[in-house]
């Protein structure tokens, strides 16, 4: 058998990598069993991974209760105590005539801010029972082929918000930095009388103002937690002083406490809500305090009520006859003159005297408009003076007393009270004919919004608006019906009955020419041209056609119905009934589903329909 060749490496290999396995295992038991791998300095010793927590924990341990066993550096200030009584020797010894004031007088200071932790969400007070104005206006709103003008129902709820109240509460919960009030839109809800005359607490519901405020959406706060306290980061802190820095601009805070009505088409006009004791000339006071920064002596009208016609275009307009224009120039000048009486307003004492000027320099003027021109500017010289000794015997405008700082002019105090109002305007908002209660809250911005290290309850930081409490329900607002018709003649051979017609259109009280006819099943309703305003200039008569349209279908006529006229007795309450007369009866339903009775022999006389006659809309006569 022949002798096989191994190479030595290839006989021993196998020894080898069992000696270097024995050595790595030697190196390994050596490194993790006799030493550590990993270790760090902490002070003077070597710590391991599992030691270290320990260590760090006791080191920790031992500094807390070095601080809490160290006593603080104080130092005892001099006595001032002999210097001061000896310095008030002389003044022991001199005799004086009276009472003065020893040393110099001490400050009351208010609290710079409220301690961390310890603030509430201020109360926002209640307002007392709103007042409202009411009406029927042309609105002009965008459509789809521009401009367009809307008959509305509209009502105005206001109520007063005491501001000095206010502040002071603020001042006392978040403290003298964070005092002033920044306002928030307004919030009104109504209720609708139910058909048996009662009102039911269940039924309110909101109503949103219109014309809206363009107030910036309120920001989102969210917390973040950090070590067991809730932050706000950097980024949203911007945010909200963005926010408040444009919610109180004083254009933002006027047109939230008092926005500027719906834009309405002549003849109709919005009426501004007064409040006693307050009066129009107060709340254009109100308005000056945003829109100047110095008190005004006459502040300005921004509503145009005070009694000067707003301007219209005069693009479309057809330049009047000299008579009917010195007619309307001097009845604005009336109207100014009696606004200038009772407002205190030496502007519209300017104006009312201008009108009549503008009269007397026309030499077309006849004799009856100068005569009438020159009374008016007698007057209003006069109730100018009035003004003028009014305001120097101390009236409104008078200046505070005290003197007066190195400008000349003394700082302009607040008001303490605000007038607060909001619009239910919008286009089928209310429903004519109905009656309405409407209610108000208040609503302020969050001073300490985004701070929750300020209040008690830290969430409470994400308050953005505080909301106060319902007022109590305004007097009942009685929406007049757009269309008014009374029953004034029957035909029982055709089975129909005659209906006067009354109906609001373009701003005005229109009245068909002829009666309208309907029977048993009909609506009452009909088309006809009547006389109009023209809509591009209230001056100038249309002939539109109109839709006479009532909420009545009738379900029965009654030519026989008897019927004893019933009148007030000799006693306060007693009644007494006439002798019983047949009457055609007439009942119809509406879109409510009531039911309604009228009688001819009644709404041929009705104190109603009088004064709806008189209300219609009649085309001047040409002079």
């Amino acid at each position: 058998m022949a002798k096989q060749l191994v190479n030595p490496i290839e006989r021993h290999v196998e020894k080898a990598v069992l000696g270097l396995t024995g050595l790595a295992l030697v190196a390994v038991i050596a490194l993790c069993v006799v030493t550590s791998p990993n270790q760090i300095e902490l002070g003077q010793e070597k710590v391991s991974p599992s030691t270290i927590d320990g260590k760090v924990a006791q080191k920790a341990a031992d500094v807390v209760g070095k601080l809490r066993a160290a006593s603080p550096k104080t130092s005892t200030p001099p006595s001032l105590f002999d210097d001061f009584t000896g310095s008030l020797q002389p003044l022991e010894r001199t005799p004086l005539p009276v009472a003065v004031a020893i040393g110099p007088e001490v400050p009351i200071l208010d609290a710079a801010e409220r301690t961390t932790g310890q603030a509430e969400l201020v109360k926002v007070n209640r307002p007392d029972k709103p007042t409202v104005s009411h009406g029927r206006g042309t609105i002009v709103v965008a459509g789809a082929g521009g401009q367009q003008s809307v008959p509305v129902d509209w009502v105005t709820v206001s109520a007063m918000f005491n501001v000095k109240a206010q502040s002071e509460l603020q001042r006392l919960e978040y403290g003298a930095t964070r005092d002033e009030v920044i306002f928030a839109p307004p919030e009104i809800q109504r209720r609708l009388r139910l058909p048996n005359g009662s009102w039911s607490d269940g039924d309110w519901v909101d109503v949103k103002a219109w014309p809206s405020v363009g107030v910036p959406s309120p920001p989102t706060i969210t917390f973040f937690d950090e070590g067991g306290k809730l932050i706000v980061n950097k980024d949203q802190l911007k945010v909200i002083e963005k926010f408040n820095s444009d919610l109180q601009h004083s254009k933002m805070q006027l047109d939230i406490l008092r926005p500027m009505p719906p834009g309405m088409a002549l003849p109709t006009r919005w009426a501004l809500p007064i409040i006693p004791p307050y009066s129009y000339r107060d709340v254009m006071k109100q308005d000056d305090e945003y829109l100047s920064e110095s008190p005004s002596p006459d502040p300005a009208d921004r509503y145009g009520l005070s009694g000067e016609a707003p301007k219209r275009k005069e693009a479309a307009a057809v330049e009047p006859l000299p008579a009917e224009k010195n007619a309307r120039i001097l009845q604005d000048g009336q109207k100014l003159l009696e606004s200038a009486r009772q407002n205190k307003s030496e502007n519209d004492a300017i104006k009312a005297y201008n009108c009549a000027q503008d009269v007397l320099v026309d030499r077309a003027v006849s004799a009856a408009d100068k005569a009438k021109a020159e009374k008016l500017k007698a007057d209003a010289t006069q109730v100018q003076n009035d003004i003028k000794r009014w305001i120097a015997a101390g009236g409104g405008n008078a200046p505070a007393p005290g003197p007066l700082p190195p400008g000349g002019r003394k700082p302009r105090e607040k008001l303490p009270v605000q007038q607060v109002w909001a619009h239910d305007a919008a286009v089928s908002s209310i429903r004519n004919g109905e009656t309405y209660q409407y209610r108000m809250r208040f609503r302020i911005y969050n001073r300490l919004a985004g701070a929750p290290d300020k209040f008690k309850k830290p969430e409470l930081a994400a308050t953005v608006f505080i909301t106060g409490d319902w007022s109590e329900p305004s007097d009942p607002v009685v929406i007049e019906p757009a269309t008014k018709f009374f029953i004034t003649s029957d035909n029982q051979k055709d089975e129909e009955v005659g209906v006067e017609f009354f109906q609001w259109f373009g701003g005005v009280w229109v009245k068909p020419t002829r009666r309208i006819k309907a029977t048993v099943g009909e609506t009452i309703r009909d088309r006809q041209r009547v006389p109009a305003p023209a809509i591009d200039n209230p001056e100038v008569v249309d002939n539109p056609e109109v839709d006479f349209v009532a909420d009545a279908t009738i379900v029965d006529i009654d030519f026989d119905r008897a019927f004893r006229e019933r009148k007030a007795g000799t006693t306060p309450k007693g009644v007494k009934f006439g002798q019983p007369s047949p009457s055609c009866s007439v009942v119809f339903v509406d879109s409510q589903g009531r039911l309604h009775e009228r009688l001819v022999s009644l709404d041929k006389v009705h104190p109603e329909k009088r004064e709806m006659t008189s209300r219609v809309w009649i085309p001047a006569k040409p002079k």
